[in-house]
């Protein structure tokens, strides 16, 4: 892997009650606290932050605002899917920044996180100082039916038997047959059934984001972590995201002028590399780099690479060198 910036302890660790009272999001900054404003937004949906994600950012020049999305990572209640959507996730993105006094910031996120970050800044222009994306995720029918619908099969014919076989379906599912199995084993009575069901759930996504039909362990540190996790991604991808369809075919003339970065692996079999051809021609001001040795993975060598790169491009753009 790519050295990365060195490991740094947050300077402020909160855990904040959202304004519903519903969950107790965790919060982390680090770096400099006068420095460029930045808002990291981690995948899934459902994965927590990594503690590596803070790390992309040069610590003399950034302030690195981290947090668990509601469900998720060390937020509470773990897995909660009550009042758990996509709008409640913006929201939160507004609770989050306004805490820590932040009034413009960058937005950085990757696969659900790239999705969200788009969101945002769609609907919050005024707040965005830019945008650096990976692996972008755009909640298309093809894109769940490449994940969960067989189309991905293709590519991994071993891993995909593996991930249907809990399902019991004799014939070829289809993304609504996968779906619906899903949601019976992660919420069976027994805990057994919902620990395994998860453990089938995030290790066929994990074989897809590495590359490596054969892997054994999904890095989820806990087998409550692991069931967390698998929920709320079901959840989310089952209700499409609770996103309209072809809400990204638009362009946004606001964005425009706002610096724009997305990488995007040409080996990426999470999220189909034409997706992010399909968001450059909506925003032709997007610098998009396709990697020609990356997956879906950002710390692989040369998406590790490049995620640093783009955030030093970025800080330069505002006068930090």
């Amino acid at each position: 892997m790519h050295r990365l910036y060195p490991e740094t302890k947050p300077f402020r660790e909160e855990v904040l009650t959202t304004t519903d009272g519903h969950h107790r999001l965790w919060t982390a900054c680090f770096g400099n606290p006068s420095g460029l404003p930045v808002v990291c937004l981690h995948g899934g949906p459902g994965a927590g932050t990594s503690p590596l994600m803070p790390r992309f950012f040069n610590p003399d020049i950034y302030h690195v605002v981290c947090f668990d999305q509601r469900g998720c990572g060390r937020s509470e209640p773990k897995g909660n899917l009550h009042a758990n959507t996509t709008d409640d996730l913006i929201s939160d993105l507004d609770l989050v920044t306004t805490h820590f006094g932040l009034a413009r910031y960058i937005l950085f996120g990757g696969s659900w996180g790239a999705t969200l970050a788009l969101l945002y800044a769609m609907e919050h222009p005024e707040r965005c100082l830019g945008i650096i994306l990976r692996g972008v995720f755009l909640n298309t029918f093809d894109n769940l039916n490449w994940l969960y619908g067989g189309g991905a099969a293709s590519l991994y014919p071993a891993a995909w038997s593996d991930f249907v076989a809990p399902i019991e379906d004799d014939k070829q599912p289809s993304l609504e047959d996968v779906l619906d199995g899903y949601r019976t084993l992660l919420n069976a009575e027994d805990e057994f059934t919902r620990l395994q069901a998860a453990r089938a759930w995030n290790l066929w996504e994990h074989r897809l984001s590495t590359c490596d039909p054969q892997a054994t362990q999904t890095g989820e540190k806990s087998p409550r972590r692991e069931l967390s996790s698998a929920q709320v991604e079901h959840h989310y991808l089952s209700q499409r995201c609770f996103l309209q369809d072809g809400i990204f075919d638009v362009t946004h003339n606001e964005l425009a002028s706002t610096p724009m970065f997305l990488l995007h692996g040409a080996n990426d079999h999470v999220c189909p590399v034409r997706n992010a051809h399909d968001l450059k021609a909506v925003y032709p001001n997007l610098n998009l780099r396709i990697l020609d040795h990356a997956g879906h993975c950002a710390f692989g060598p040369q998406m590790a690479e490049g995620l640093c790169q783009a955030t030093q491009e970025m800080a330069a753009f505002y006068g930090h060198l």
